[in-house]
């Protein structure tokens, strides 16, 4: 990897462009001027979970059916959007470190993807900082003596009594409308080092920032923490931690942490001729590994960053099921960071009970669904119930699940996939309705087709919940036959011949349901699920190339006024897939260029006011990040179902292009070179007994193997060869 930074001539003056630092636990942001320098931080697992709206009397699947049943609108969203609106359970934010170093210039601001370490230059003096990658802490280092450490907490609202009112319909509330007790804060200094922290009571429990400060030959270490616990004794934990930090030194944790990412960066590289998208693939790399780590929560809506802005994150820091932990959960397989998706099944798998019981109380159904909008512990949190409690989300929880399977055939993850899919398939099959043979669901949505309208409730199916559907049936026959289970493989068999094909209209375009097509600009793709991210209508024969091809043209058609970020992303996605990879560079620069901060950063609309979007709004979020570093794998490397094809999506100018090891279905590790418009090498080791197929014409490369078996490759575990 090249040494690829962030960097900043001048003083971060805002939250959302600040450098971030994180190791899937602890995150930082490192902004503002130099004698009011803020490291905002943030935990993941901190969460106000009380009063979650799922409490209410008769929160219920029936309930919302008999509701659309008799038309009554005003009464859905009366119930099951406006709770949302009440302040939790939601994610908190942490609070923040504010360094006076005692003079106010101008910042140089430096973020080395390579060592995930942050430099700030001001004047003479020099500040360097990173989160530990293993440990739970955080160093500062200063050149200087005589910093002055205070450390904020949240300014939440008074306590006062509790209301069923709800205080705000907004995407982002004020932290005023959360009501907890004061902080307490301590300063104490023992064997020459500073400790300040504050407690903060919540409704679930207590947190807090904890620090050490050491003097020592003109240099200045920090470091820091955070804790939380149900009670106040979580402090002396984070003391010990942030003191054994201050004992090893800077430069000896510093070497650890190095190591770490160093390893980190041998799973997988790119060298693109278009570098702004090579530094973003970097980028956005760097973010995975800052926000999702194996035995940690996976990323919320915003990761291990939540705002330092005075407010609750956007839409709470949440668990959004009907697109956005799928698709921040997109690019991790190719990328061959297969720790940082383990982290999001590990936890799924860990939430089956509070599946089993949201699939009893809401559905009244055995089996295992979890709500589409929820927060840590697997509450539902209401919202747009069309798609806050779609059954069908699950289903695409469970994709992303096969697909790990389907990329690794790591037998010991299909073992605890398989059963928690065995019980999705029972919820599923329980709540469906079968007429003339065919499976229809009691109510069908595609998400957020018609916002929260009574025109959201489409005719069943829509193409949305069928492509899922289908999706999953087929995926339960192949990992049936994987788990030698022929019996269930032939049950699935056949109800995958009870769901219908999808719906298209006349003009050969993916219709929303089987009496609906598009007809406007829409932000969520939902229609198109099937052709990506699901790639059950794949771009292999003239049928359905013609339906993706038209479907594409109807996109372009509707325009791109009710886009989001991740809407441009995705859209990328469907050029890749139609070879078209001129218009899929396109589409990304536009993403980097007008839906992102300077720091990378997705924050869904046109903040900077340079397109046809209506939404110019600034809410930051993950997923369009890693739809965008899937799109640039994908363009170098298609991979589904045995056939790979190498550079299947490159722009027209890219005459030399090279990854390496990115991981391809059926267990491969992958790497290969264009050069002047030739492949000059492919490099592919199995870490599993597979066969493929190349689709590329390799016959002018010189190769171990008879070029006639190049069509149809067995490899056995371990086994390599190379193409040159």
């Amino acid at each position: 990897m090249k040494n690829i930074t962030l960097h900043f001539d001048k003083t971060i003056k805002h939250w959302d462009e600040a450098l971030p630092l994180g190791n899937g636990d602890l995150g930082c942001l490192i902004w503002n001027s130099s004698d009011k320098l803020r490291f905002s931080l943030d935990k993941g697992g901190i969460w106000d979970c009380s009063n979650p709206p799922e409490n209410q009397n008769n929160f219920t699947y029936d309930d919302i059916k008999n509701l659309v049943a008799n038309r009554k609108q005003r009464q859905i969203q009366k119930k099951y959007d406006d709770c949302y609106s009440n302040p939790t359970p939601t994610k908190l934010p942490v609070g923040k470190i504010i360094l006076n170093l005692g003079i106010k210039e101008n910042i140089i601001s430096d973020l080395d993807f390579n060592i995930a370490q942050a430099e700030l230059t001001i004047g003479e003096i020099l500040v360097k900082s990173f989160i530990h990658a293993q440990n739970n802490y955080g160093l500062v280092e200063i050149n200087k003596t005589g910093v002055n450490l205070t450390i904020d907490n949240p300014k939440y609202g008074k306590i006062k009594k509790f209301s069923l009112k709800f205080p705000s319909k907004r995407t982002v509330q004020s932290l005023k409308n959360l009501h907890y007790p004061d902080a307490e804060f301590f300063d104490e200094t023992k064997d020459e080092i500073n400790y300040k922290y504050f407690i903060q009571p919540t409704n679930d429990g207590f947190y807090g920032i904890v620090t050490a400060k050491y003097e020592h030959n003109n240099q200045t270490l920090i470091a820091y923490t955070v804790g939380f616990g149900k009670d106040k004794s979580f402090v002396e934990n984070c003391k010990t931690t942030i003191k054994f930090a201050i004992e090893i030194g800077y430069d000896t944790a510093y070497n650890e942490h190095k190591k770490w990412w160093e390893e980190y960066w041998c799973k997988s590289s790119i060298i693109l001729p278009d570098k702004l998208l090579e530094k973003q693939w970097y980028l956005n790399n760097y973010l995975l590994a800052c926000c999702s780590r194996k035995h940690k929560y996976p990323m919320p809506l915003q990761g291990v960053w939540t705002a330092d802005n005075g407010s609750l994150p956007p839409w709470k820091g949440d668990y959004h099921h009907d697109l956005n932990t799928q698709m921040s959960y997109t690019s991790y397989l190719k990328a061959n960071h297969l720790e940082q998706g383990e982290c999001f099944i590990d936890y799924l798998l860990d939430m089956a009970d509070a599946g089993r019981r949201f699939a009893k109380r809401f559905y009244n159904s055995d089996g295992l669904c979890l709500p589409s909008v929820m927060d840590i512990k697997g509450h539902a949190l209401g919202g747009w119930c069309q798609y806050a409690l779609s059954p069908t989300n699950q289903l695409w929880l469970c994709q992303i699940m096969a697909r790990y399977y389907f990329f690794t055939k790591d037998k010991e993850y299909l073992n605890k996939i398989y059963p928690y899919m065995q019980e999705t398939g029972k919820f599923l099959l329980n709540i469906l309705k079968e007429k003339n043979g065919i499976y229809k669901l009691p109510l069908s949505t595609s998400p957020e087709i018609h916002d929260n309208t009574l025109k959201a409730w489409l005719t069943p199916n829509s193409n949305y919940d069928l492509a899922l559907m289908r999706c999953f049936a087929e995926n339960m026959i192949k990992l049936s036959n994987e788990i030698g289970y022929n019996q269930e493989e032939e049950i699935w068999q056949k109800h995958l011949e009870k769901f219908e094909q999808l719906a298209v209209n006349q003009n050969n375009v993916l219709m929303l349901s089987p009496d609906e097509s598009p007809s406007c600009s829409h932000r969520h793709h939902s229609h198109c699920m099937s052709i990506y991210p699901l790639r059950t209508l794949e771009y292999t024969n003239k049928q359905n190339e013609l339906i993706i091809d038209n479907t594409v043209k109807d996109l372009e058609k509707h325009g791109i006024s009710e886009w989001v970020g991740y809407s441009v992303v995705w859209m990328a996605q469907f050029y890749i897939i139609q070879g078209n990879g001129d218009k899929a560079s396109k589409m990304l620069h536009d993403f980097f260029n007008y839906n992102c901060t300077d720091n990378g950063f997705h924050v869904n609309g046109d903040f900077k006011h340079k397109t046809d979007f209506n939404m110019k709004y600034r809410l930051f979020t993950l997923e369009g990040n890693f739809i965008a570093a899937d799109a640039i794998q994908e363009m170098l490397l298609y991979s589904e179902w045995s056939k790979i094809k190498l550079f299947p999506a490159i722009p027209s100018n890219w005459t030399n292009a090279e990854f390496k090891n990115f991981r391809a279905y059926g267990g491969l590790l992958i790497s290969s070179k264009i050069t002047d418009n030739k492949i000059s090498y492919v490099k592919i080791k199995a870490t599993a007994d597979c066969t493929f197929k190349i689709e590329n014409d390799l016959s002018r490369l010189n190769c171990n193997i008879k070029i006639n078996d190049i069509k149809n490759i067995t490899l056995n575990k371990n086994d390599e060869i190379i193409f040159s």
